[in-house]
């Protein structure tokens, strides 16, 4: 049987999936105090965590309005994650300024929030007043801080930042360890920027940054690695990372499913895919039917990209799997 084949008949089988979401409603019937903050945090957190970020802005601006408590450290850092994922400044701004009236605007984590809502928004300036406020910092600060650049296309000024880090690395540890030291997910965001960049030199050089600091068995620096080398066009050492991997999760599996297919390489994605549904327990994911659709878009497999179609219609997916769903149009069944 062909790779087509096997991904077509592969792809017909697989079940579909759905998410049930939890409601602001239900929340507040579940033994609600609306006098105690920490059941208020509960609810604004629950509902960020589980992406329903407008309810969770709902939650905090209740709390402001109807409740008789005020809200502690603990409160902004949750609604500014909601803030983030929605890129909403103006609300951001405006728990800015609660975080400044209470006395808070210091804190380690509101700084921290403050930090990303303001840089995925594109104010790298105010993000940046924010970082250079901050009494202490730690490694999360200086991470979101450099993410903010990279997110803006700004390399310079976030590898600029990044060996400012390093610097800081140097400077503030003791014998004990203790001062800041660098994480896998700030040496990730560097290598998923030269991969962005499509810079070579810069990732080869983090990738060896990688392996003296021990991360390279760290499954998400190596997931990102693997994906930073397809965008910058070396398919054979994605291959060779992908290979080398202990455990895989669903990431790794689509990284190479979109590294063959980005490349032109539709019969080698396609046997990653039917190896991914066969062999291991990770389970598809929107990007994954998305990449298998470019696949059979290069290679004019209409009846796999047909049969995996359907799956994108079952699972409601139509809007968000949208690469390669145009190319299906010129495929031509030749098996």
């Amino acid at each position: 049987m062909t790779p087509t084949a096997r991904a077509a008949a592969v792809a017909a089988g697989l079940p579909a999936k759905r998410r049930d979401r939890t409601t602001l409603a239900s929340l507040f019937s579940n033994q609600f105090d609306a006098t105690d903050i920490n059941s208020w945090n509960s609810i604004i957190a629950d509902l960020s965590r589980g992406g329903d970020s407008v309810e969770s802005l709902r939650a905090f601006a209740s709390l402001r309005s109807a409740s008789p408590v005020s809200p502690n450290r603990h409160t902004f850092p949750c609604a500014l994650k909601s803030c983030s994922s929605l890129l909403d400044l103006f609300s951001g701004r405006q728990i800015h300024q609660q975080a400044v009236k209470f006395g808070y605007s210091s804190d380690l984590f509101v700084s921290s929030s403050l930090i990303d809502v303001y840089s995925k928004c594109g104010e790298t300036r105010d993000a940046r007043m924010v970082f250079e406020e901050m009494p202490v910092r730690n490694v999360v600060c200086w991470t979101s801080m450099i993410n903010g650049f990279f997110l803006r296309g700004q390399l310079r000024e976030g590898m600029s930042l990044f060996r400012e880090l390093l610097a800081e690395e140097s400077k503030t540890k003791d014998e004990e360890g203790a001062g800041i030291v660098l994480d896998p997910v700030a040496v990730g965001s560097v290598v998923s920027a030269s991969g962005d960049a499509a810079d070579y030199a810069l990732l080869t050089s983090i990738h060896a940054l990688v392996v003296r600091r021990g991360f390279e068995e760290d499954s998400a620096v190596g997931n990102t690695l693997m994906d930073a080398y397809g965008k910058c066009g070396y398919i054979n050492a994605t291959k060779k990372l992908f290979g080398w991997m202990i455990e895989k999760d669903s990431y790794s599996w689509n990284v190479m499913i979109s590294s063959y297919a980005q490349s032109g390489m539709a019969e080698e994605a396609l046997g990653v895919f039917t190896a991914m549904v066969e062999d291991s327990d990770c389970d598809y994911t929107p990007v994954t039917l998305s990449a298998v659709l470019l696949a059979c878009s290069h290679l004019g497999a209409l009846r796999a990209g047909r049969c995996v179609h359907d799956q994108v219609v079952k699972m409601n997916l139509e809007d968000n799997v949208v690469v390669g769903t145009n190319g299906l149009c010129s495929c031509r069944d030749y098996w």
